[in-house]
């Protein structure tokens, strides 16, 4: 049996629920909202839902996962990352589930995981499917370099150009002729007349062409260089180097930093736009970030970015966040600051950013033919708007101030430009130093060498001044007096005034006294006199008092606790971090105020395994936090928890647990983590009271199919062979000795796959393995001999003989969710039946007996609880048997399940009621067409058919019951057409797409075919639409139900008339139908020849062969169904 079955696994399930003869009404049930899976570097997995928001971890057995939000994001850490993200050798933003879900990089978009090589280039991506090994093999080479996602990046005239002094400018003979400024976008539209011989030079680092099809690139390369009477670009002289770096909305960072090494390197670039940037803050150190400060260093290219259009929820991201980059904010045509336009300070040092602000609202320029319809003003332009719009007035202006003064510097050209602006009502925070003023900055003989002065993070204690300075040059021929003036408060001490000799400079020093006062400070230093306006933008942190928390921790054995992790949350705050703790000892530096402490501490041996630990405590608790505090936590004072089966014969497998403190749905700061239910567990609560922690648990157990009688328990085994029931005695044998029909017992490490080891002992003679070491990830495939996995001291000395009790299976099952409040649970849980639903559950076999299996996600009060794991449980079918679940109290369930390759899941949740009695059948034929899907789960198929305008959208599981459908990933092929007055008018592939639809009223036919190969019913399915209607919405598609009483095999007896039942209703969404006619035909031969069917199927056939079903049916309104489904269902003797 495997347990802790990864998502990796396609496991899904569903059946079909309905009362005995005591039993309640089908439970009701809850629909859940739409989710992905995102497979993590490490080959663990999160589910989120469609915003994103983290509703769960799937992950190998055993690890723990560090689960907290920063900067709006939410992480997800495995405790054997949490060691090289804190030491920046890999990349956190592979364990960033909100950054993740933001690329696309969710697992029915993408199979692979892009990455770059620590030169910041395209290296292989990494195929899900093998993260794990790929992950294991990385940690055994910690001398490997950093390894960075390749992540992505968003694409985020005639009034703003006057608006930013471009006319005045030109008047002074200045309008960027002789300068190349390089476009990284979307391309450009090759034919539009505005940028006709604009473009000198273009590449395309994607597989779209250079042609834009966006709309993007060509808008902001017409800003820049754009020639129109009207809709003149800021710098018409110059010419552009167009590098496509985004194929579409979307730009992955290994195009982006190949079109920036293009554009410096080759393409003869003073200036480079970057309309684009990463959706996450960055302190400057990202990818894009670093790829800038290294070519602006190396060619003297100046970068201009778009700060972003993230408003206050994120700091500005790369590569404006980078030191060498001139970051743009986005202001109104009034001189505000747009409410999206991205913030500041930076993330971490606080360094001021964004660095100066242009107009990038409601901006007209080009519009690339066929793009941007909704932002039409006419054929050749559009209005767009964003920080993107903004940036390439600030390029423009860059290239007029580099024709000024061709030898200046990228850093001066930006200093300048940033010292020239226009005053504007808002903090450097949002706007950084003002409105750009080209027309100020080529004309002004005075200038300032920065354009910033960035006190950046002044760490508590506070307890001497800092300094920084402005050194003002002056190149005209008579010296300048500057009056100083300043917003920055009594921190701060400014000169009042300073001269700036002819053809020399003077000093100005900024003192900042941080004793005066804690918090973030921004403000301006403004320069003005005798014709002269240079403005500063000032920022500095100022940290507030900041205290040492150390925790000690000692394990259950007495000792240090050697390597773990905690994870901290700032209860006013909710901001989370992580811990590590060595030795024993962990601490931080951390503000005052109560945090709640949050991990678990495991009792490891040498070969540990994060599934099968000696032991393991829950470790919870609230620390206040006034001064340098220490915390000395013991394991050997936590309290067992442990839960007690109503019947003494079973126990509990293995369970999940989540210890958190809940912040928002979607937001989680806590751990989570899996155990086998062998190992004692113990919770250990410390400190003053968390009445904000909620630990759930979600447990799966029953009676073990294999046991040691009178010994130790089995944590788990992999058997595609079990032993036969009954007990059997067996000599125990050390690999490498003599192991014929004995147990060899197998002493490892862990690094050996159990199926390998398997076959060896197999051909060594063995019966059976006994695995004494780290269990590893389950494979997806049987052993050929039963694997039985033990806890390591467990056997340290070799027994001679053990007896194994073995079973066919489980006659019971128990599938429970529990929650505690406020405080870790203590002593032993007694679970009572009388608390518990009871199920008698089918699981329906559709060809040869073999694995069946189910897994079980708990729903409370409509909330999936994904965060503490799914229960899974493989069976060998067909089966009936008992099953109990947790009901009450808003519990629910999702049930998925599975038959060999072939997967399922339930349409719905169900709520059970404690006490009663129901029944379920999996996978119960017939299996033919549903519109219905199942919203928790995104591999499943099906949704409906709607229209909207011109075009219908279809979304069909070929195979499925009325309340579950099948995996799309199963096999199987096949094509959906629709006719239109009996004329084709589209084919697509026959799970889902979208056909045009005639403007006007008609007759449709919409038709499906699909086949597959396994299993062995339902194998071929014809099913045809016909309806009418123009109008938008969900379509009236009549949908066939069968109810027949067909055995766990899905078959009936040869020769025996078989009752059956058809309906036929629309799909859900489309209002209910009166049936006007159904009439059914059953066939004995693959449909070659067909005998009308009323309640009763004729007796027909011979065993082994199959009966094959059409229904016909058509609604009052005249919308009609004609499904065949070939095999419906076999026939035994």
């Amino acid at each position: 049996m495997r347990r802790a079955r990864c998502l990796m696994i396609a496991v899904l399930a569903a059946g079909l629920l309905s009362p005995v003869a005591t039993a309640q009404a089908e439970p009701p049930r809850a629909q859940l909202g739409t989710t992905s899976t995102i497979t993590l570097i490490s080959g663990d997995k999160v589910v989120v839902n469609e915003r994103g928001e983290l509703l769960g971890v799937e992950g190998r057995p055993g690890m723990r996962f560090a689960q907290y939000v920063r900067d709006g994001h939410q992480y997800v850490v495995p405790a054997d990352a949490v060691d090289a993200v804190g030491q920046d050798r890999v990349d956190k933003r592979f364990f960033d589930v909100t950054a993740l879900h933001s690329f696309g990089y969710t697992d029915d978009k993408i199979d692979r995981i892009p990455v770059l090589d620590n030169r910041l280039r395209a290296a292989a991506a990494v195929p899900k499917k093998e993260a794990e090994q790929r992950w294991k093999q990385r940690a055994t080479a910690r001398s490997a370099g950093k390894l960075w996602l390749n992540g992505k990046a968003k694409i985020s005239l005639d009034q703003s150009v006057p608006m930013v002094g471009a006319p005045a400018a030109w008047q002074s003979g200045f309008d960027g002729t002789g300068v190349t400024v390089a476009v990284l976008d979307t391309g450009y539209d090759q034919n539009h007349p505005e940028l006709a011989g604009v473009v000198a030079v273009s590449k395309d680092f994607t597989p779209a062409g250079i042609q834009d099809d966006i709309g993007h690139g060509t808008h902001v390369a017409a800003t820049i260089a754009g020639r129109s009477d009207k809709y003149s670009g800021v710098a018409k002289g110059a010419k552009l180097a167009v590098g496509r770096v985004c194929e579409a909305d979307w730009c992955e960072e290994s195009a982006i930093l190949a079109g920036m090494d293009w554009a410096a390197r080759e393409a003869g670039a003073k200036v480079v736009n970057m309309s684009l940037g990463s959706q996450m803050a960055s302190d400057g150190t990202d990818p894009m970030s670093v790829k800038a400060n290294e070519l602006t260093a190396e060619t003297g290219v100046l970068f201009v970015a778009a700060a972003g259009n993230s408003g206050d929820r994120v700091k500005v991201g790369g590569p404006a966040a980078a030191d060498a980059v001139l970051a743009v904010a986005n202001l109104t045509k009034s001189g505000t600051v747009n409410e999206w336009s991205s913030q500041g300070p930076r993330h971490k040092d606080f360094a001021v950013k964004p660095d100066i602000a242009a107009p990038g609202t409601d901006i007209v320029a080009a519009r690339a033919a066929g793009t941007l319809w909704e932002y039409y003003v006419d054929d050749l332009h559009a209005k767009l708007t964003g920080t993107s719009m903004a940036a390439p007035h600030v390029a423009g202006a860059a290239a007029i101030l580099a024709q000024r003064n061709p030898s200046w510097t990228a850093a001066e050209l930006k200093a300048h430009l940033m010292a020239t602006v226009k005053p504007v009502a808002d903090t450097p925070a949002k706007a950084g130093s003002g409105l750009l003023d080209v027309g100020r900055a080529v004309t002004q003989q005075v200038r300032a060498d920065v354009g910033s002065l960035s006190f950046g993070l002044l760490e508590w204690p506070h307890t001497k001044t800092f300094t920084k300075t402005i050194t003002y040059s002056n190149s005209g021929s008579e010296s300048v007096s500057l009056a100083l003036q300043h917003d920055l408060g009594a921190d701060f001490t400014v000169p009042a005034a300073v001269t700036v000799p002819a053809g020399g400079t003077a000093a100005v020093d900024v003192v900042l006294d941080p004793r005066k006062g804690n918090g973030t400070f921004f403000g301006h230093i403004k320069a003005s006199g005798g014709g002269v306006s240079l403005t500063t933008s000032v920022g500095a942190y100022v940290q507030e008092e900041r205290r040492t928390l150390t925790l000690s921790m000692t394990g259950r054995d007495g000792k240090p606790v050697p390597d773990e992790f905690v994870v901290l949350v700032n209860m006013a705050t909710q901001e989370a971090s992580i811990m590590e703790i060595t030795d024993g000892v962990g601490t931080a530096r951390i503000g005052v105020g109560d945090y709640a402490v949050l991990g678990r501490i495991d009792e490891k041996t040498a070969n540990y395994a994060w599934f099968t630990p000696v032991s393991a405590t829950e470790v919870a608790g609230r620390v206040s936090v006034t001064a340098d505090t220490t915390v000395t936590l013991d394991a050997r004072q936590g309290k067992q928890i442990s839960v007690q089966l109503p019947d003494d014969k079973s126990e509990v497998w293995y369970r999940h647990a989540d210890l958190r403190v809940p912040w928002k749905p979607g937001r989680i700061n806590g751990v989570a983590s899996i155990i086998d239910g062998r190992v004692p567990l113990y919770g250990l609560s410390f400190g003053a009271a968390l009445p904000e922690l909620t630990y759930e648990s979600s447990l799966k157990g029953g009676q073990p199919l294999i046991s040691v009688v009178g010994g130790f328990p089995v944590l788990y085994w992999e058997s595609s062979t079990y032993l036969k029931p009954g007990d059997h005695a067996l000599d125990v044998a050390e690999r490498g000795t003599d192991v014929r029909a004995k147990l060899a017992l197998v002493r490892t490490s862990g690094e050996e796959s159990p199926l390998d080891v398997a076959r060896e002992m197999q051909q060594a003679g063995a019966v059976a393995v006994l695995w004494a070491g780290p269990v590893p990830f389950p494979a997806n495939e049987r052993s050929v001999i039963p694997v039985i996995a033990v806890a390591e001291h467990h056997v340290t000395v070799t027994p001679s003989r053990l007896t194994l009790r073995a079973i066919a299976g489980s006659p019971v099952s128990y599938t429970l969710y529990l929650q505690d409040k406020g405080a870790l649970p203590a002593g032993t849980r007694q679970i009572r039946r009388s608390e518990l639903a009871e199920v008698k559950a089918r699981y329906h076999t559709s060809g040869p007996d073999g694995y069946v299996g189910q897994r079980n996600y708990p729903v409370v009060n409509g909330e999936p609880k994904l965060s503490i794991g799914a229960l899974d449980e493989d069976l060998m079918g067909p089966v009936q048997r008992t099953e109990y679940y947790s009901a009450g109290n808003g519990v629910g369930w999702f049930h998925e399940g599975f038959e060999g390759a072939t997967s399922w899941a339930d349409l719905k949740a169900v709520t059970y009621a404690p006490g009663k009695k129901y029944e379920r059948s999996n996978h119960r034929a017939v299996a033919s067409p549903r519109f219905g899907r199942p919203s928790a789960v995104t591999w499943s198929l099906g949704g409906g058919v709607d229209r909207a305008g011109d075009m219908i959208s279809v979304r069909i599981s070929p195979f499925g019951g009325s309340t579950w459908v099948e995996n799309w990933r199963n096999s199987g092929y096949g094509s959906v057409e629709l006719r239109h007055n009996n004329e084709v008018v589209g084919i697509v592939d026959y799970r889902q797409g979208s056909l045009p639809a005639a403007a006007k009223d008609g007759r449709y036919q919409l038709t499906l075919n699909a086949a597959r190969d396994t299993p062995a019913l339902s194998k071929n399915v014809r099913t045809t639409w016909e309806f009418s209607g123009a109008a938008s919405g969900r379509l009236p598609l009549l949908e066939v139900d069968h109810t027949l009483p067909v055995d766990l095999r899905n078959s009936w007896k040869a020769g025996v008339p078989m009752p059956v039942k058809f309906t036929a209703s629309r799909q859900s969404g489309a209002g209910k139908a009166t049936i006007r006619e159904l009439r059914a035909y059953a066939s004995f031969d693959d449909g070659v020849n067909w005998v009308p069917v009323k309640s009763i199927v004729p007796p027909g056939g011979a065993p082994g062969g199959y009966v094959s079903l059409r229904v016909v049916a058509e609604d009052t309104d005249g919308n009609t169904v004609d499904q065949t489904v070939v095999r419906a269902y076999r026939l035994r003797a």
